[in-house]
């Protein structure tokens, strides 16, 4: 039970930033790179988990794809994160496709060693332990969006998380401290990029939100909440 005095911590936002998690007891120094162009898949759902990739620049999201093969957007990772882990606990099997949403350089790290790693390094079982905590909470966030809200709903939400997870005091506002694109936005919420656009459009035009070169400012967080409130 939450004690009220210690209110519970935010769900974490869709884009997951590990908060420079150190890696290098498990990739060791000057280990092997592999750069993905943007679009490029790393690894897709279903294919066996023969290594993870630590990610030291770019983003990835991180796709479901159903039987009809309709795809379904759970998570963007960023840099310092990992993925492809989650499969090598469970049953040997990618759980999700995983995408290059920009250009990125990660290292591969064989899971049998990632497994090794985390019996013999406690950071290292900590921070994979975070990273799975928090994209089961995305999932289960993302599951009530997609379900019950509405378009601006999913998409205030997100900015609130965002501005949550990663905000800083700015001008008039709290400037969300990582960029993200229309499209990226569009992938999570499971709207169009249009629909995006004009949502983001409606809620500048409200006095809500800003934009400060390639960041976000939300202007009105109390605003923004009313939009999101039934979620």
């Amino acid at each position: 039970m939450n004690d009220a005095r210690h209110p519970a911590t935010p769900p974490p936002s869709a884009w997951i930033e590990a908060p420079q998690f150190e890696w290098s007891g498990l990739v060791g120094e000057g280990g092997p790179q592999v750069r993905f162009r943007k679009g490029q898949t790393l690894f897709s759902q279903g294919d066996p988990v023969r290594q993870v990739y630590v990610l030291e620049e770019g983003r990835v999201r991180l796709v479901l794809l159903s039987a009809a093969g309709h795809e379904q957007h759970m998570a963007i990772v960023g840099a310092h994160g990992m993925v492809g882990e989650c499969g090598a606990f469970f049953d040997g099997r990618h759980s999700v496709t995983a995408i290059a949403s920009s250009d990125v350089v990660a290292r591969p790290v064989a899971h049998q060693v990632l497994l090794a790693q985390m019996t013999q390094d406690s950071q290292c079982l900590r921070q994979v332990l975070w990273l799975a905590n928090a994209k089961l909470r995305v999932l289960a966030t993302q599951n009530l969006l997609l379900s019950q809200a509405s378009a601006t709903q999913r998409v205030a939400h997100h900015l609130l998380q965002l501005a949550a997870t990663y905000g800083r005091a700015a001008d008039g506002g709290t400037e969300i401290g990582i960029a993200f694109t229309h499209q990226e936005m569009a992938n999570i919420t499971g709207l169009s990029r249009v629909m995006v656009s004009n949502v983001l459009i409606q809620l500048q035009s409200e006095g809500l939100i800003g934009k400060v070169k390639a960041h976000c400012v939300v202007r009105n967080i109390d605003g923004l909440r009313q939009r999101a409130q039934s979620v």
